[in-house]
Protein backbone atom coordinates (compact mmCIF):
# COMPACT_ATOMS: atom_id res chain seq x y z
CA UNK A 1 0.00 0.00 0.00
CA UNK A 2 0.98 3.40 -0.66
CA UNK A 3 0.61 6.87 0.87
CA UNK A 4 -2.67 7.06 0.25
CA UNK A 5 -3.63 4.02 2.06
CA UNK A 6 -1.46 4.43 4.89
CA UNK A 7 -2.63 7.42 5.61
CA UNK A 8 -6.76 6.66 5.42
CA UNK A 9 -5.47 2.88 7.64
CA UNK A 10 -4.54 5.73 10.30
CA UNK A 11 -8.35 6.01 11.34
CA UNK A 12 -8.41 9.63 11.79
CA UNK A 13 -5.81 9.73 14.26
CA UNK A 14 -3.76 13.04 13.66
CA UNK A 15 -0.54 11.67 15.69
CA UNK A 16 -1.13 7.86 14.34
CA UNK A 17 -1.28 9.88 11.04
CA UNK A 18 2.08 11.66 11.48
CA UNK A 19 3.78 7.97 12.63
CA UNK A 20 2.46 6.66 9.66
CA UNK A 21 4.49 8.88 7.32
CA UNK A 22 7.15 8.90 9.77
CA UNK A 23 7.15 5.25 8.93
CA UNK A 24 8.89 5.96 5.49
CA UNK A 25 11.84 7.07 6.89
CA UNK A 26 12.15 5.82 10.77
CA UNK A 27 14.01 2.41 10.47
CA UNK A 28 14.84 0.34 13.31
CA UNK A 29 14.37 1.43 17.24
CA UNK A 30 14.77 5.03 15.95
CA UNK A 31 10.54 5.00 16.70
CA UNK A 32 11.53 5.35 20.13
CA UNK A 33 12.06 9.17 19.72
CA UNK A 34 8.91 10.17 19.23
CA UNK A 35 6.05 10.43 21.54
CA UNK A 36 3.77 7.13 22.26
CA UNK A 37 0.89 7.98 19.49
CA UNK A 38 3.32 9.29 16.99
CA UNK A 39 5.08 5.18 18.00
CA UNK A 40 1.80 3.45 17.18
CA UNK A 41 1.65 5.23 13.66
CA UNK A 42 5.49 3.82 12.96
CA UNK A 43 4.73 0.28 14.25
CA UNK A 44 1.39 0.85 11.82
CA UNK A 45 3.51 1.36 9.02
CA UNK A 46 5.35 -1.66 9.27
CA UNK A 47 2.42 -3.78 10.22
CA UNK A 48 0.42 -2.93 7.10
CA UNK A 49 3.93 -3.23 4.89
CA UNK A 50 4.46 -6.85 6.46
CA UNK A 51 0.45 -7.75 6.54
CA UNK A 52 0.48 -6.52 2.53
CA UNK A 53 3.76 -8.13 1.29
CA UNK A 54 2.81 -11.06 2.92
CA UNK A 55 -0.84 -11.77 1.65
CA UNK A 56 -1.63 -14.21 -1.09
CA UNK A 57 -4.03 -11.64 -3.03
CA UNK A 58 -1.25 -9.19 -3.02
CA UNK A 59 1.25 -12.11 -4.11
CA UNK A 60 -1.44 -12.92 -7.04
CA UNK A 61 -1.11 -9.48 -8.00
CA UNK A 62 2.54 -9.32 -7.95
CA UNK A 63 2.63 -12.31 -10.01
CA UNK A 64 0.29 -10.93 -12.95
CA UNK A 65 2.89 -8.45 -13.52
CA UNK A 66 6.15 -10.08 -12.10
CA UNK A 67 6.86 -11.54 -15.88
CA UNK A 68 8.03 -7.84 -17.02
CA UNK A 69 8.49 -5.55 -13.76
CA UNK A 70 10.08 -8.60 -11.90
CA UNK A 71 11.42 -7.39 -8.50
CA UNK A 72 9.54 -3.88 -8.98
CA UNK A 73 6.02 -5.94 -9.18
CA UNK A 74 5.54 -5.29 -5.73
CA UNK A 75 6.19 -1.01 -6.68
CA UNK A 76 3.63 -1.25 -9.47
CA UNK A 77 0.67 -2.76 -7.02
CA UNK A 78 1.50 -0.75 -4.00
CA UNK A 79 0.90 2.39 -6.44
CA UNK A 80 -1.80 0.85 -7.91
CA UNK A 81 -3.97 -0.14 -4.43
CA UNK A 82 -3.96 3.31 -3.73
CA UNK A 83 -5.67 4.32 -7.27
CA UNK A 84 -8.41 1.67 -6.62
CA UNK A 85 -8.76 2.85 -3.28
CA UNK A 86 -9.28 6.25 -4.20
CA UNK A 87 -11.69 5.00 -7.29
CA UNK A 88 -13.79 2.93 -4.88
CA UNK A 89 -13.36 5.88 -2.20
CA UNK A 90 -16.92 5.82 -1.34
CA UNK A 91 -16.97 2.08 -0.13
CA UNK A 92 -14.36 2.53 2.44
CA UNK A 93 -14.07 6.20 3.30
CA UNK A 94 -17.07 8.46 4.81
CA UNK A 95 -14.80 11.99 4.22
CA UNK A 96 -14.73 13.57 0.89
CA UNK A 97 -11.36 12.77 -1.25
CA UNK A 98 -10.53 16.15 -1.97
CA UNK A 99 -11.26 17.25 1.92
CA UNK A 100 -9.51 14.03 3.45
CA UNK A 101 -6.03 14.88 0.89
CA UNK A 102 -6.43 18.61 2.00
CA UNK A 103 -6.19 17.38 5.40
CA UNK A 104 -3.41 15.02 4.68
CA UNK A 105 -1.52 18.04 3.53
CA UNK A 106 -2.02 20.52 6.31
CA UNK A 107 -1.41 17.93 8.81
CA UNK A 108 1.77 16.92 7.48
CA UNK A 109 2.87 20.87 6.68
CA UNK A 110 2.27 21.51 10.64
CA UNK A 111 4.70 18.99 11.78
CA UNK A 112 7.86 19.23 9.80
CA UNK A 113 9.73 19.58 13.04
CA UNK A 114 9.20 15.97 13.41
CA UNK A 115 10.88 14.92 9.96
CA UNK A 116 14.14 14.02 9.15
CA UNK A 117 15.53 15.65 6.08
CA UNK A 118 14.70 12.90 4.13
CA UNK A 119 11.08 13.04 4.61
CA UNK A 120 10.96 16.72 4.27
CA UNK A 121 12.67 16.11 1.13
CA UNK A 122 9.68 13.45 -0.21
CA UNK A 123 6.86 15.81 1.78
CA UNK A 124 8.25 18.90 -0.59
CA UNK A 125 7.29 16.79 -3.65
CA UNK A 126 4.58 15.54 -2.01
CA UNK A 127 2.68 18.67 -1.73
CA UNK A 128 4.44 20.28 -5.03
CA UNK A 129 2.98 17.34 -7.41
CA UNK A 130 0.03 16.63 -5.72
CA UNK A 131 0.47 12.82 -5.28
CA UNK A 132 -2.28 12.33 -3.46
CA UNK A 133 -4.73 13.82 -6.55
CA UNK A 134 -2.42 11.91 -9.18
CA UNK A 135 -2.90 8.32 -7.64
CA UNK A 136 -6.37 8.85 -8.61
CA UNK A 137 -5.91 8.51 -12.20
CA UNK A 138 -4.40 5.37 -14.48
CA UNK A 139 -2.46 8.54 -16.24
CA UNK A 140 -0.72 9.57 -12.50
CA UNK A 141 -0.01 6.01 -11.82
CA UNK A 142 1.99 5.45 -14.84
CA UNK A 143 3.95 9.32 -14.15
CA UNK A 144 4.27 8.14 -10.73
CA UNK A 145 5.97 4.81 -11.88
CA UNK A 146 8.12 6.74 -14.53
CA UNK A 147 9.38 8.87 -11.88
CA UNK A 148 10.57 5.61 -9.37
CA UNK A 149 11.86 4.64 -12.09
CA UNK A 150 14.43 7.50 -12.61
CA UNK A 151 15.25 7.13 -9.14
CA UNK A 152 16.15 3.81 -8.80
CA UNK A 153 19.47 2.21 -8.90
CA UNK A 154 19.23 -0.67 -10.96
CA UNK A 155 17.94 -1.36 -14.59
CA UNK A 156 13.95 -1.46 -14.09
CA UNK A 157 10.65 -1.61 -16.71
CA UNK A 158 8.94 1.03 -14.54
CA UNK A 159 8.68 3.14 -17.59
CA UNK A 160 6.23 0.86 -19.15
CA UNK A 161 3.58 -0.60 -17.06
CA UNK A 162 0.72 1.23 -19.17
CA UNK A 163 0.17 -1.95 -21.10
CA UNK A 164 0.34 -4.67 -18.63
CA UNK A 165 -1.77 -2.94 -16.30
CA UNK A 166 -4.14 -2.57 -18.60
CA UNK A 167 -4.37 -6.25 -19.69
CA UNK A 168 -4.65 -7.17 -15.77
CA UNK A 169 -6.72 -4.45 -14.83
CA UNK A 170 -10.10 -6.62 -13.72
CA UNK A 171 -7.81 -8.68 -11.84
CA UNK A 172 -5.69 -6.16 -10.00
CA UNK A 173 -8.72 -4.74 -9.00
CA UNK A 174 -10.87 -7.63 -7.68
CA UNK A 175 -7.68 -8.95 -5.73
CA UNK A 176 -7.29 -5.31 -4.19
CA UNK A 177 -11.41 -5.45 -3.84
CA UNK A 178 -10.74 -8.59 -1.64
CA UNK A 179 -8.04 -7.09 0.25
CA UNK A 180 -8.54 -3.89 1.58
CA UNK A 181 -11.27 -5.44 3.79
CA UNK A 182 -9.09 -7.58 5.06
CA UNK A 183 -6.54 -4.87 5.82
CA UNK A 184 -8.47 -2.31 7.21
CA UNK A 185 -10.45 -5.05 10.09
CA UNK A 186 -6.46 -5.97 10.83
CA UNK A 187 -5.28 -2.42 11.24
CA UNK A 188 -7.91 -1.57 13.43
CA UNK A 189 -7.72 -4.20 15.52
CA UNK A 190 -3.47 -3.36 15.65
CA UNK A 191 -4.21 -0.12 17.16
CA UNK A 192 -7.59 -0.67 18.49
CA UNK A 193 -7.87 -3.92 19.92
Amino acid sequence: MNYVAHQVLSFSRPAIQLGNLLGEVVKGRKYEHYPFEVQQGILLHRFIDTFTDSHPLVHQSTKLLHHQQGKYAPIVVDVLFDYFLIKHWDKFVNEEFSLFKNNCYTLFQANTVLYPTRLNEILHYMLKYDWFLTYSTLEGVSKTLKNISKRTRFENQLSHTEEIIQQNLENLEENFLLFYPELEKNCHEFLFG
